[in-house]
C-alpha cells in the first residue's frame, strides 16, 4: 500500500485510545503535521499526570483502575480525594509528551527526527518495519513514577506529597515548553521546497565525506569523534533555524 493511500484511511480511522479524542494541547501541532503532504501522526499523548490502582503489571492493560488522570497541573486535594478508597498499590506517576509520525521516506524521518532532538526530545528514534513502514517516535525521558500507597495505606507522609505534587508539575511545564518548540520548529518543514530536500541533502552528505576524509580526528580521542558523527547526521546550518533546548 503507498504512502498516500495509508494516510488517507489513517485520518479517516476511528480513534481506539482510551480517551478517544486528540489531546487538546496537541490538537493544532497534530492538524499541522497531518496537512504536510509527507507526514500524519499514528498515535500522540500531550503528557500526563495519573493517579492508578496497580491492579495489573501494565496500566493499558484493560482493567486497571484510573483514580485521576490530567492532562495539565495536578493538586494535592485531587490526590488526598482520590486515595481515600485504595485497597491495592497507588501509584503516582508523568509522563512526558510522545508522538508516533508515519513518515513518507527515510530523508523526512531524518528531518523529523532533527527537529524532534532539537526541541529537547532527545530519546526520539526511527524505525523502520517489515513493510517498509517509517515511523519516528517524538519522544523524552523526563518522567516520574512513585508508589504512593500499599494495601490501602500511605507511604509517604503529607509533605513528601507536596514535594511530589511540586514535581511532576514542574516536569509538566516542561513538558509544555518542549512542544511549544516542537511546534515552532515544525514550521521549517513547510518552507522546504522539494528540491532544496533532495538537493541539499546530497550536498550535505558530500561535505560531509569530504571533511571526514581531510580531517581524520585521532581515534583516541571520543569528543573529536562524537563531533564528527553528529556534523555528519545534523548539518549546521539546518540546525541553526531550530529553537533548542537548553535544558
Amino acid at each position: 500500500m503507498d504512502f498516500q493511500r495509508q494516510k488517507t484511511q489513517r485520518l479517516h480511522h476511528v480513534d481506539l485510545s482510551r480517551k478517544g479524542s486528540i489531546d487538546a494541547p496537541l490538537q493544532e501541532t497534530v492538524n499541522f503535521i497531518n496537512s504536510l503532504p509527507s507526514y500524519f501522526t499514528t498515535s500522540c499523548c500531550s503528557g500526563r499526570i495519573i493517579l492508578f490502582e496497580n491492579v495489573c503489571s501494565k496500566i493499558q492493560k484493560k482493567g486497571c483502575r484510573w483514580l485521576h488522570v490530567t492532562h495539565d497541573s495536578v493538586h494535592k486535594k485531587d490526590l488526598e480525594a482520590a486515595l481515600t478508597d485504595i485497597s491495592d498499590e497507588a501509584v503516582f506517576k508523568f509522563e512526558p509528551m510522545v508522538m508516533h509520525v508515519q513518515c513518507q521516506t527515510l530523508e523526512d524521518a531524518r528531518q523529523m527526527h532533527q527537529l524532534a532532538v532539537a526541541s529537547g526530545f532527545r530519546n526520539s528514534g526511527i524505525t523502520v518495519g517489515g513493510k517498509g513502514k517509517i515511523i519516528t517516535a517524538v519522544r523524552s525521558t523526563h518522567s516520574l513514577e512513585v508508589p504512593l500507597s500499599s494495601k490501602g495505606q500511605l507511604l509517604v507522609s503529607p509533605q513528601h506529597l507536596d514535594y511530589l505534587v511540586d514535581s511532576a508539575n514542574r516536569k509538566m511545564e516542561e513538558n509544555s515548553l518542549r512542544i511549544n518548540r516542537f511546534e515552532a520548529n515544525l514550521q521549517h518543514l513547510s518552507s522546504d521546497k522539494p528540491e532544496h530536500k533532495s538537493g541539499t541533502s546530497k550536498q550535505h552528505r558530500k561535505s560531509a565525506k569530504h571533511e571526514e576524509t581531510s580531517t581524520k580526528p585521532d581515534k583516541s580521542s571520543p569528543q573529536e569523534s562524537e563531533t564528527k558523527d553528529t556534523k555528519d547526521f545534523y548539518t549546521s546550518d539546518s540546525l541553526s533555524l531550530f529553537i533548542f533546548d537548553n535544558t
